[in-house]
């Protein structure tokens, strides 16, 4: 196995951060094509899952490198930075009310998350965007009618009665990835997530189970 090359080295498990709250219920809302990506990294031993940490502190830690490794928006190369060849990607949508219509009002207050970068919203209406730590927050305050729409993965909420997706085109296609500090050991850890997803994959997403307890701890912020 290749030496570990960070400061610390004794170091046997990459600290992995995602902006994400692995809740169940948001695992539940993947489709079979990107329920693999999340469940290799879930069950890979050597990784330790900091999720739900905010945007801004992620690009944070990872700058100073309290993190080895975060999942991001894969990025043109940088120097320094190695990406796992698999990803993951979503369509994101508007999600509106149940018998709502953004089309009649004059101004709307559109949710999103906080490290979505700028998008635009094909209505002629005036458009104010209200950027959130977490899709929960959105719900509730879309929800209670606070806000006017939520953009959010497609499907993350097809079981909620309430919402429903706005009859317009995806925001954005989002591409994520595991990226992380160019070190001997990320590059082996890599090649053995990259395999395993692809083995996940090729069971049809029935190896494993993603929906099992999962030791995942955010750090001290």
């Amino acid at each position: 196995m290749p030496t570990v090359s960070l400061a610390d080295p004794d170091k046997s498990r990459l600290e992995i951060g995602i902006t994400i709250r692995l809740a169940e219920e948001w695992k539940a809302s993947l489709t079979t094509t990107q329920r693999p990506f999340f469940q290799a990294m879930i069950e890979q031993s050597e990784f330790h899952l900091n999720d739900g940490i905010p945007y801004n502190r992620l690009i944070e830690m990872f700058d100073n490198k309290e993190l080895d490794c975060v999942v991001l928006r894969v990025p043109a190369p940088l120097e320094g930075i190695i990406t796992a060849n698999e990803h993951v990607t979503f369509d994101l949508i508007l999600y509106i009310r149940r018998g709502d219509n953004p089309e009649v009002r004059d101004s709307l207050l559109i949710g999103h998350l906080a490290n979505l970068p700028p998008v635009s919203v094909p209505y002629d209406s005036r458009i104010e965007f209200y950027g959130m730590r977490s899709l929960e927050q959105g719900e509730k305050l879309l929800l209670e009618g606070r806000i006017d729409g939520l953009i959010a993965h497609d499907g993350r909420y097809k079981d909620e009665q309430g919402l429903i997706a706005a009859p317009i085109p995806p925001i954005v296609h989002v591409r994520l990835g595991l990226l992380c500090h160019d070190t001997d050991y990320a590059r082996f850890l890599l090649g053995q997530f990259d395999q395993r997803v692809q083995t996940i994959r090729s069971a049809g997403g029935r190896e494993g189970a993603i929906s099992e307890p999962v030791e995942s701890h955010p750090p001290v912020l």
